[in-house]
């Protein structure tokens, strides 16, 4: 339990941490300003007390400077003093006042002190004030998901998603929940979403792995005829009315020759780029998707069949992605150039998933 209650604080402060830097503030003067920034960096390196003492000051020289108060409450969680934490926010949020992150500190403060439905009150609060907030539609997944309430909590990042696409931790929940259902063709499109933004990290190369066993399963499914409920189509396989995820499955269900000999970096490469055709051909223009258009972008250029080896290749097999690095010298390290000067960034309008939850998990949704 001691572990959870770390893990759900590190995970809040990681996501803010990346939306604060991309805020910029207008500071009441250079001195505060640079004490804000020594504040941080002592919380970096774990030094609480001396953040808290700064934070303090500086709320003395700039009492209206809302980023110090949140920050000094943030700092007082962190050290496990929640109630000191929660006298800090409190007044920033009975005043109106309170960003995101000051919604989702203080519904951190409640949850680790043990009151999650307080948390989630908070949080409802603070999307209702942020209805674009994908930081806090995560986090409210996140205690649904603590308690075990999986159908909630996959609402709850799809709601996210749709609010909020470049927010990414919500592809990667998303992705990691739909592994457990029939609907497999949203693992994989959430969790290649997921690290073509988060790019390198432990958690980026864990979605890499859990992408091939994606399409194992997704070939698995299909093979067995169970790999989603069967929609109600009255005109056949009319393109111009198949949903987004059954154009996508039965894309994947026509190319199945091509990878009859099993999944690999190799065969997923071939694989993919004739879905990048396929689909181009017959649905791109009734479902425009940023993900899909990449593809095509990265055939056009040159980089699809590198792209899938950085995809799967060291997911596959460490030692044989070390071979392919070896007879095809600077081919990463060039592709990897070109994406940081093509972004794969998700689009408004482009959410075509029907949450069709309930039932998905062979359980139905607590009362």
């Amino acid at each position: 339990m001691a572990y959870l209650k770390y893990l759900f604080c590190f995970l809040t402060l990681t996501c803010a941490i990346g939306k604060l830097d991309a805020q910029p503030q207008a500071w009441a003067s250079p001195e505060v300003e640079s004490m804000y920034n020594d504040a941080r960096n002592y919380m970096s390196s774990g030094n609480l007390a001396q953040a808290i003492a700064i934070y303090q000051q500086a709320i003395q020289l700039a009492p209206g400077q809302l980023v110090l108060h949140r920050e000094l409450g943030r700092a007082y969680y962190m050290m496990g003093n929640y109630d000191e934490a929660k006298k800090v926010l409190e007044p920033i949020i009975s005043s109106g006042d309170a960003d995101e992150q000051t919604y989702q500190a203080m519904a951190a403060c409640l949850a680790l002190s043990g009151d999650k439905k307080k948390a989630k009150s908070m949080l409802q609060k603070g999307i209702a004030r942020y209805p674009h907030s994908g930081l806090l539609f995560h986090d409210m997944g996140k205690l649904y998901d603590d308690e075990d309430e999986t159908v909630y909590a996959l609402e709850t990042w799809l709601d996210g998603i749709q609010a909020d696409p470049t927010y990414h931790v919500n592809y990667y929940e998303a992705a990691r929940t739909y592994m457990n259902t029939n609907k497999t063709v949203w693992a994989i499109i959430y969790g290649e979403e997921f690290v073509n933004i988060e790019r390198q990290t432990p958690r980026a190369d864990e979605t890499k792995q859990m992408l091939i066993e994606a399409y194992k399963k997704l070939y698995s499914d299909i093979a067995a005829g169970d790999d989603m409920p069967k929609y109600k189509n009255n005109k056949g396989t009319n393109a111009n009315i198949v949903s987004f995820e059954e154009a996508v499955r039965s894309t994947y269900l026509k190319l199945s020759p091509v990878v009859s000999d099993g999944i690999s970096a190799e065969s997923l490469a071939m694989l993919r780029a004739r879905f990048s055709i396929e689909w181009s051909y017959r649905y791109a223009s009734q479902y425009p998707f940023t993900l899909f258009t990449y593809y095509d972008m990265m055939l056009r250029n040159g980089y699809f069949d590198i792209y899938n080896e950085w995809l799967f290749g060291k997911a596959e097999s460490p030692q044989q992605y070390e071979s392919w690095n070896t007879f095809h010298a600077g081919d990463i390290p060039k592709y990897e150039t070109w994406a940081q000067e093509h972004i794969m960034k998700p689009a408004d309008g482009e959410f075509y998933n029907d949450k069709q939850v309930d039932g998905i998990f062979g359980k139905k949704r607590k009362k």
